[in-house]
């Protein structure tokens, strides 16, 4: 369901990034006899790679953060238990709030640094301009 959720999101954003590509360095590459590969390889990913990441940690974090959807559809079972739902397991029902606590700040110390490393980008590319 996730994958579903946000690949729209994710789909939207890259190609976003690729219609930002310049026309005429494509052309450049290939005047200067780079084929297609060459082109996608040595022109298009560098060009994107820093909306790729900015992709790819906002799912990293997404997908941690994640509970609603399996505490609805499974509630943990079958093997899809995340860390969010483990969390709120030892919570309310098992009545560990220390274990739940631990678990938390855990969760939070996965997904701050991914947040910083973003701000950082973002504070990068404004200076840039």
């Amino acid at each position: 369901v996730g994958v579903w959720m946000w690949t729209g999101f994710c789909m939207t954003i890259l190609a976003a990034a690729i219609k930002g590509v310049s026309i005429d360095v494509l052309e450049a590459a290939r005047v200067d006899g780079a084929n297609e590969w060459q082109v996608f390889w040595s022109v298009i990913m560098p060009d994107i790679l820093p909306t790729i990441t900015v992709v790819v940690t906002t799912m990293v974090i997404n997908v941690l953060k994640i509970f609603d959807i399996v505490y609805v559809m499974t509630g943990g079972n079958y093997g899809t238990e995340v860390i969010a739902n483990r969390m709120y397991i030892e919570m309310y029902t098992s009545f560990k709030t220390g274990r739940a606590a631990a678990i938390a700040i855990v969760l939070i110390l996965v997904i701050v640094p991914a947040m910083i490393f973003n701000i950082r980008r973002f504070r990068e590319q404004e200076a840039m301009r």
